[in-house]
């Protein structure tokens, strides 16, 4: 069973995951996107930078390379001979939920841009990848400026002033843009409210949501 972590730039979505494939045993881990990874960097040091005609570019290495990861996982899980049932593969978002960022980033580009998009999208992105159940980690905008604040080495906290208006664009859109993708792809997602909680709080909310989870409606 794939459980996804969602949410808003650093909030702490990895370590979430990662706190969770602790606690359930047996569990696979996907490793996070930015962990080691120079060409992810490069193009995100491009984007907050305004460099220009990369969007599509760096939206297309982030599905192919979100698909490889997930692939990998999968393979793992066989090998492993880890059953389905009480057994996850748990992620920091998929590739649905990068559509989010691709929207934002090329909203000012001609509409053929996005339809290119589009249509690499729906032809490069596995439906069996998608989560059994995704659990979106809810912050106000406060909370993620000391989320990115406390981590000064963070790329986000070293190009935030030049790209205030970005975040504040995303933010604005990104838990409805996210509900309406769950909905129209079918995706169960819970909620936990984060704001001015520890993350062993976090935590212990989303054991109790994946535990009182009924996994079985996928092969219903």
């Amino acid at each position: 069973m794939i459980v996804s972590i969602s949410g808003f730039i650093g909030v702490g979505k990895f370590s979430l995951a990662h706190k969770l494939s602790q606690h359930y045993k047996n569990s696979i881990l996907i490793d996070d996107l930015n962990n080691s990874n120079d060409i992810f960097e490069i193009f995100l040091n491009w984007f907050y930078n305004k460099k220009e005609n990369i969007n599509l570019g760096f939206q297309a290495y982030i599905i192919e390379e979100t698909t490889q990861k997930f692939n990998n996982a999968f393979l793992k899980f066989q090998k492993s001979n880890l059953s389905s049932q009480g057994n996850y593969i748990f992620s920091n978002r998929f590739n649905l939920e990068h559509y989010i960022f691709a929207l934002i980033s090329m909203k000012d580009k001609p509409p053929k841009y996005l339809r290119a998009f589009d249509k690499m999208f729906v032809n490069m992105v596995y439906p069996k990848h998608n989560p059994q159940l995704a659990i979106f980690i809810d912050v106000n905008y406060e909370m993620f400026e000391n989320y990115i604040f406390s981590n000064p080495g963070s790329i986000e906290s070293q190009f935030y002033a030049d790209n205030i208006e970005y975040f504040k664009e995303l933010y604005a859109l990104y838990r409805d843009l996210y509900a309406n993708l769950m909905q129209r792809w079918n995706i169960p997602f819970a909620i936990i409210d984060a704001n001015n909680k520890n993350e062993y709080e976090i935590l212990g909310e989303a054991i109790k949501i994946i535990d009182n989870f009924n996994f079985n409606w996928v092969n219903e």
